[in-house]
């Protein structure tokens, strides 16, 4: 038998819609957009959640991780640092790369 995917009669409930509306308001949304922009491709993504793991890796680290060469990783870590996602401070020969994107903190911190 086909279930019905629909209700059968017509009840909004607003509370819930209101919620929602609230949700989703414009403000809220352009700040995902601008989110998901910065870290829209696998790698820039699990660049930060590696960083939200750990804080702050080297480069050499971040490469290991992401089973790519040092160049590759590099090439990355200079968009997300473009973008203003990350930042990063040299240690002696080191260079190592932490976020400096407030919103991209909270917004994993809270999912």
């Amino acid at each position: 038998m086909n279930k019905s995917i629909t209700c059968d009669i017509v009840c909004v409930h607003e509370d819930k819609v209101d919620k929602a509306l609230d949700f989703l308001k414009i403000e809220k949304s352009q700040r995902l957009l601008n989110i998901f922009q910065k870290i829209c491709d696998e790698k820039k993504l699990k660049i930060v959640l590696s960083l939200l793991s750990e804080k702050e890796l080297c480069v050499c680290d971040i490469a290991i991780i992401l089973d790519m060469s040092v160049a590759s990783t590099s090439h990355h870590l200079r968009l997300l640092y473009k973008n203003d996602v990350l930042d990063f401070y040299k240690n002696g020969k080191m260079v190592y790369y932490f976020i400096k994107d407030e919103e991209i903190k909270l917004f994993f911190s809270n999912n």
